[in-house]
């Protein structure tokens, strides 16, 4: 008895969820307008601009297509034990210092269970890379 009393209030807030749902998706789609350029504060873009983003935007595949194929390259060098990766002790100091203070700065700033996860990692990779990257930060201009 118990069981179908839940599977009745179970099946009737899921109902209720996806009629709400469904009716806020049916409103916003009857309301949602394209504004006019004068409305958002600015003209249209000139044939010219237009151009140029284009090519800025083709230029930025074109690096991000080369880096995914170094980073699959360097994947399969790795898997196929052609290409040996070695961590010194200081590197793994400072991928673990790095991963400490990452977890808790965003742990801090008040993140959750899965955005300290993400700040630890980035935190080690951080600093992994500041410790191992030749040459300075910020180069001296003379």
């Amino acid at each position: 008895m118990k069981a179908l009393a839940f599977l009745v209030i179970f099946a009737g807030i899921l109902m209720g969820s996806m009629s709400a749902a469904s009716a806020q998706q049916t409103s916003s789609e009857t309301t949602a307008a394209v504004p006019s350029a004068e409305a958002v504060g600015g003209a249209m873009l000139t044939p010219e601009q237009i151009e140029n983003l284009n090519a800025m935007v083709a230029q930025m595949q074109t690096s991000m297509n080369d880096m995914v194929q170094a980073a699959r390259d360097a994947a399969l060098q790795i898997g196929a034990d052609t290409k040996t990766v070695v961590l010194t002790t200081n590197d793994l100091a400072a991928i673990a210092i790095g991963s400490v203070g990452g977890a808790l700065v965003v742990d801090l700033l008040g993140g959750g269970g899965m955005a300290t996860l993400a700040g630890a990692v980035l935190g080690g990779v951080g600093t992994h890379w500041l410790i191992t990257r030749e040459g300075p930060l910020f180069p001296m201009a003379m």
